[in-house]
């Protein structure tokens, strides 16, 4: 008796851990502890022994001390759901009401088959992907079905998908139920019913397996250590604490320049001439979310999942239709261009200069707050400095703007 009382006692005193989080504000401010409590309201955060909650409009980001995110190899299928999430899966199944997204071996995802937008069964070339995505674009009356063929071109046949399993889709022609096996597919593209709601969501999830979910009403199961939510579309979800990477809000009062598109973007080669320009302006075009020579956002030390990769010269116009206060942003120079960058970064408002400045070397940041109250059009010049436009390469992290 002893001994069972003993068992219960310990059981009853087992501490569950609690998730840790690297946790910024839209005003910079960052914040490192236990995360309590998760929902679309507030997060609350344990920071040396002192419980702070944080309103929900004011959150950036969260991201967990787990792994990077990467979609595993052998995930080849693309999920779009129609609230804008986008799964990697291994296999999917889908009948006319219930579908199941398989991620790995001791996961998947069961989710009203109205959710799907399209599926992508292939990796395909660089043609055959652009041609897919002008199907996705298109209007249309029906499901379409994407075939891949033999040349490696695309087609595109309007019907029913009834049916989806990991060897064919049942696709309904004229009353017809004719089975396509997927290895003649580049994919299917799903008619959004006309009933359809989809709500607004709090947050963009990204998990380990490269899945990036629209997330909304939150609950944060601490005994089963799980992150609990629905997505636009009314799918409830459960992932595993340790599956979560990381928890980008999307703030009204806050817009990141990458998440817009410029009024104007204009890159010029210091050496001119239209050979030049056309073989080399795709190269170096203004980059979003990642550095234009590969990898992540990095200025210093610090990693940047929001923000702009930009060569010299390149000039960015922005038309700003709501009112905004500031600009907030960390310029630096890409690591690679030690030695070798040296640019010119000027940033006007309506045509009144804010700032202007040289940066000569990836140690010499620039944490930037610019008072933008009343501009209605903002332009950003990355200009060639004293080595021409030789290894000129800046990033702009976390440029947002703020209301």
């Amino acid at each position: 008796m002893q001994i069972f009382n003993a068992l219960v006692l310990l059981a009853s005193t087992v501490v569950v851990a609690l998730p840790v989080a690297d946790i910024t504000l839209i005003d910079g401010t960052q914040l490192n502890g236990e995360v309590t409590v998760i929902s679309d309201a507030e997060v609350t955060v344990t920071v040396d022994g002192q419980a702070q909650a944080v309103a929900g409009e004011q959150l950036q980001s969260i991201v967990f001390n787990n792994n990077e995110a990467a979609i595993p190899e052998e995930n080849k299928i693309t999920v779009n759901l129609h609230d804008g999430s986008v799964l990697r899966a291994k296999s999917v199944l889908a009948t006319a009401t219930n579908a199941r997204i398989t991620i790995g071996e001791d996961l998947s995802h069961r989710l009203k088959s109205d959710s799907l937008a399209s599926v992508q069964f292939k990796v395909l070339s660089d043609q055959a992907q652009q041609d897919y995505n002008r199907i996705l674009k298109a209007d249309s009356a029906g499901d379409v079905l994407i075939v891949l063929r033999p040349s490696g071109s695309i087609d595109e046949l309007e019907g029913v998908i009834e049916r989806v399993d990991s060897e064919a889709v049942t696709f309904n022609f004229d009353g017809d139920q004719i089975p396509v096996e997927l290895s003649k597919l580049a994919g299917i593209k799903l008619l959004k019913p006309g009933s359809l709601k989809i709500s607004k969501t709090a947050c963009r999830l990204t998990d380990l397996q490269g899945n990036v979910w629209q997330a909304c009403k939150f609950n944060l199961n601490k005994e089963e250590q799980s992150l609990e939510f629905e997505t636009g579309l009314g799918d409830p979800i459960s992932l595993k604490l340790e599956r979560v990477q990381r928890l980008q809000y999307a703030s009204s009062n806050v817009v990141y320049l990458s998440d817009l598109s410029p009024e104007s973007a204009e890159w010029t080669p210091y050496l001119t001439g239209r050979l030049i320009r056309n073989r080399l302006n795709q190269l170096y075009a203004p980059v979003k979310d990642r550095s234009a020579s590969g990898g992540p956002i990095l200025i210093g030390k610090q990693e940047f999942t929001k923000g702009l990769s930009l060569r010299s010269k390149t000039v960015l116009t922005y038309r700003l239709t709501d009112g905004f206060n500031s600009l907030k942003l960390t310029a630096g120079l890409a690591a690679e261009t030690r030695g070798r960058g040296h640019i010119n970064l000027i940033i006007l408002g309506d045509n009144k200069q804010l700032f202007q400045d040289s940066i000569a070397d990836p140690s010499d940041i620039r944490q930037l707050e610019l008072d933008i109250k009343g501009v209605r059009r903002l332009s950003i010049t990355v200009d060639y400095g004293k080595n021409l436009d030789f290894g000129d390469l800046l990033h702009l992290g976390d440029a947002k703007l703020i209301k």
